[in-house]
């Protein structure tokens, strides 16, 4: 069997996932930020939507390698690097503190392969949410962007993908309807104009940052609908 023939349309979502991950890498090194943080966006979009294929058509033998792969790359290695090309410079403690989250996001994704969780939901935080909680803000723009925030939001996401904390699995339609319009409006809006993202990319922000405070804050829509799956 060839490797065509292993691949399902599940597949090659999660490979447009990877393409959206590299590509973001690119658009970082000749300094295109909003792009490269766009396409991170984009991958977090097409992510979501193989596991939905995935359930709806039925995945292949490659399909769960080629989601973690992809995973580590875009959710991992990307945000990193973005970082790293947009604030790094000499800056030894930013280099550190990017590399020290693609580590720990590669952990998390290893993590889930080989020790089934045994909280309900996801035990961690998912490598996807922190990529996007790190997008969302940098996507913010001029001096919302404080470097040291930055920093700290990102020791903070790493800490948490490791940990043990019980993060939701969203279940709500409607709210997951109303997650998917913000990020695609984000994506439509950044290439209409930037301004008019500007204005909008504060929302994202916000919601990402519940989420990732829900287990601590006990956010009653996000954690009635919890449920073992990924990441």
């Amino acid at each position: 069997m060839t490797l065509l023939q292993l691949l399902r349309l599940p597949d090659f979502v999660s490979l447009s996932n990877l393409f959206f991950g590299i590509s973001a890498i690119s658009a970082a090194h000749v300094g295109s930020f909003d792009l490269a943080l766009i396409l991170l966006l984009l991958a977090a979009i097409a992510d979501g939507a193989d596991g939905h294929f995935a359930r709806k058509f039925g995945g292949g033998k490659l399909g769960e390698q080629l989601d973690s792969l992809a995973d580590a790359v875009s959710f991992g290695v990307a945000p990193a690097l973005v970082i790293y090309f947009n604030f790094g410079g000499e800056d030894l403690i930013v280099v550190i503190f990017a590399y020290f989250y693609a580590l720990c996001g590669v952990l998390r994704l290893a993590r889930f392969n080989v020790i089934p969780s045994e909280k309900a939901g996801f035990e961690g935080l998912p490598i996807t949410a922190g990529c996007v909680m790190l997008a969302s803000y940098m996507l913010l723009g001029g001096n919302l962007v404080r470097i040291d925030f930055l920093l700290v939001l990102t020791l903070a996401l790493s800490l948490l993908m490791v940990s043990s904390v019980a993060y939701p699995k969203i279940k709500n339609f409607k709210l997951l309807a109303f997650i998917a319009f913000m990020f695609f409006a984000m994506v439509l809006l950044f290439f209409i104009d930037l301004r008019y993202m500007r204005f909008f990319s504060p929302l994202p922000f916000i919601l990402m940052l519940v989420y990732m405070l829900s287990p601590f804050l006990k956010v009653p829509l996000l954690n009635n609908a919890n449920n073992n799956k990924k990441r």
